[in-house]
């Protein structure tokens, strides 16, 4: 995945060593797929979207179109939501952080950090279209018990817990800006 990414990012823009790494695990517990769409890399096993579902292939188109403001310090790294939500690396004046580009328009803060982000994904939400979603525990119980290896390599490869449930950020610095772009 890192390699297939690495080629479309933005000058001056760097995936974060945990997304890596924890790309590498996937990788090698066989959880990658290629068809005629692309690659593809989850985070769990099987052909069924449970989760995120990583992607080098994906653009900003409908958001961003390249040259316009902000499409250089936001990369698109997958699906986030089976309705076609993706989760993006921004890059906030030099920090990476994981943020929605929602179907419906919505644009929220995920995690501040790439660890973060590995925590979230590993609590076993199966989508994550809403930001509202994120307050309570995943109610997904295929999802949450597809995503117990990862999770259980998130806690141990970065001395972390992974909670049973997100929380949110109150105002959203991502969708303030976001704002702020598109007014």
């Amino acid at each position: 995945m890192t390699g297939l990414l690495t080629p479309r990012l933005p000058a001056g823009i760097t995936l974060p060593e945990p997304l890596d790494r924890a790309w590498a695990w996937m990788e090698a517990q066989g959880f990658g797929l290629t068809n005629e769409h692309g690659y593809f890399l989850t985070p769990y096993p099987g052909d069924r979207q449970l989760g995120v579902v990583f992607s080098p292939g994906e653009s900003l188109s409908g958001w961003f179109e390249p040259g316009e403001p902000g499409h250089d310090d936001l990369v698109p790294l997958g699906e986030i939501a089976g309705d076609g939500s993706w989760c993006l690396l921004w890059n906030d004046a030099g920090t990476a952080r994981f943020v929605v580009l929602g179907s419906d328009g919505e644009a929220f803060l995920l995690a501040d950090s790439a660890i973060d982000f590995l925590r979230l994904i590993a609590i076993g939400y199966n989508g994550i279209p809403y930001a509202d979603l994120l307050t309570e525990p995943s109610e997904d119980e295929e999802s949450v018990a597809a995503l117990a290896p990862f999770r259980a390599w998130v806690e141990a490869e970065f001395g972390v817990e992974v909670p049973d449930h997100w929380h949110t950020a109150d105002p959203d610095p991502f969708d303030t800006w976001i704002s702020a772009l598109k007014d």
